[in-house]
């Protein structure tokens, strides 16, 4: 028999039980169409997650007045001086590693026009802070060492404060009061979007640190430091510099703990990817135990099968069939069956991934190498599950074959 003969014969054997072979494959389905749906999703994340990373800053370093308890929780600490922020900048070897050093200081504040007014972010920060998160600007100007220097009541929106603010008018040279303090708009910042905490990176305003620290929150503490590396290979030899200079600078002692903690974005977002891998293998564990279960069903309906075909085996048989011809025949069977459930298991998975990219608005990759893999899988569980009751079937004794009623 020809191999397209056999597969016609394996269709036409599966479709006499259509509901039957429907209920067998169902096993494959959901493990093929799990593995499909959860790659494409955790692909799609893992890019989500670099766009976001991108717009805050790959090689971004945190330097925060903090200390970590031995549960894991945040504390203040002791702010950072102009002293600790000086010796920063002065170290030479630091120099070569970092794009810029710049304090900054936040708080929540009330951001008002004449008609409209918001609840935002206000971050003060040194002029280095523009290049150091990669801000650019959509008009205007950033301010300057000068505005720093004298304190100026000047700030640079973000777009979605932009929004709130100014709908529908330009707002250079315009004022706004931020907890009563007069502002005047120098500049719009181009729109940056979602951190990968989630928190909206263009719902703050800029303005000097002096101005902050003088005119807004009246004090002069420092909490949090902002680098960045000027390549990612940086990233670890500049955040144990920024440690070995604070430790003098703070005068902590050879076996003390840092009373402040350096942290680089990548690290953050580190978080987010082991999630996301173990999430990943879940689904895997999971889609292979669905794969045996379905494996399990074909062995069983082949079996059946053999059971209920005895009779035309033996006729095979007694024309000439070979035993060979017999076990390739119930083989191809099993395989046609495991391959029709991997085919409706990836237009499953990846109608699944498509509707998980259009509810989450995130990006939807099908990888080809897991669609690939999924008929392949297929393809093994068939031939796997299918081998006994194909080789129980070719050794069978053709006269028992063609008594059996």
């Amino acid at each position: 028999m020809s191999p397209f003969s056999a597969l016609r014969v394996a269709l036409d054997a599966l479709l006499v039980n259509k509901g039957r072979s429907l209920l067998t494959s169902l096993g494959i389905v959901i493990g093929i169409a799990a593995v499909i749906a959860m790659v494409a999703a955790g692909t799609g994340t893992r890019e989500k997650l670099d766009e976001r990373l991108n717009s805050v800053g790959k090689t971004l370093i945190l330097i925060r007045a903090m200390t970590r308890s031995s549960v894991g929780l945040l504390t203040t600490a002791q702010p950072f001086t102009p002293r600790d922020v000086q010796a920063l900048r002065e170290d030479t070897r630091l120099g070569a590693m970092l794009v810029g050093i710049s304090e900054s200081q936040f708080e929540l504040v009330t951001a008002s026009t004449m008609t409209t007014q918001c609840h935002t972010t206000a971050t003060g920060g040194t002029p280095e802070i523009k290049e150091i998160r990669a801000w650019t600007l959509a008009s205007g100007r950033f301010y300057t060492e000068a505005d720093v220097k004298k304190a100026a009541n000047v700030c640079v929106l973000g777009e979605t404060v932009r929004k709130k603010l100014f709908p529908t008018t330009n707002p250079l040279g315009q004022s706004i009061r931020v907890q009563g303090v007069a502002l005047e708009v120098i500049g719009v910042l181009a729109p940056k979007g979602r951190a990968p905490t989630g928190a909206d990176q263009d719902d703050q305003i800029f303005l000097p640190i002096t101005t902050l620290q003088e005119k807004i929150a009246h004090k002069q503490n420092v909490g949090v430091i902002v680098a960045a590396a000027r390549d990612p290979s940086y990233l670890k030899p500049a955040e144990e510099r920024i440690r070995q200079i604070l430790r003098q600078t703070r005068r902590i002692r050879p076996g003390m703990e840092d009373n402040f903690e350096v942290t680089s974005v990548q690290e953050m977002a580190q978080l987010a990817v082991y999630v996301t891998t173990a999430l990943n293998v879940l689904t895997v564990v999971i889609a292979s135990i669905s794969l045996v279960v379905g494996g399990i069903g074909i062995m069983n309906i082949m079996l059946v099968s053999v059971t209920e075909r005895t009779r035309e085996i033996g006729i095979r048989m007694a024309v000439g069939a070979r035993p060979k011809d017999i076990r390739n025949q119930f083989l191809i069977e099993a395989v046609v069956l495991a391959l029709l459930g991997g085919l409706v298991g990836v237009l499953v998975g990846i109608g699944l991934a498509v509707l998980l990219g259009l509810l989450l608005n995130w990006p939807v990759y099908i990888s080809p190498i897991a669609v690939t893999l999924a008929f392949g899988v297929s393809v093994a569980v068939g031939i796997f599950f299918g081998y006994y009751p194909a080789a129980k079937a070719s050794r069978l004794d053709p006269i028992e074959a063609l008594r059996y009623e």
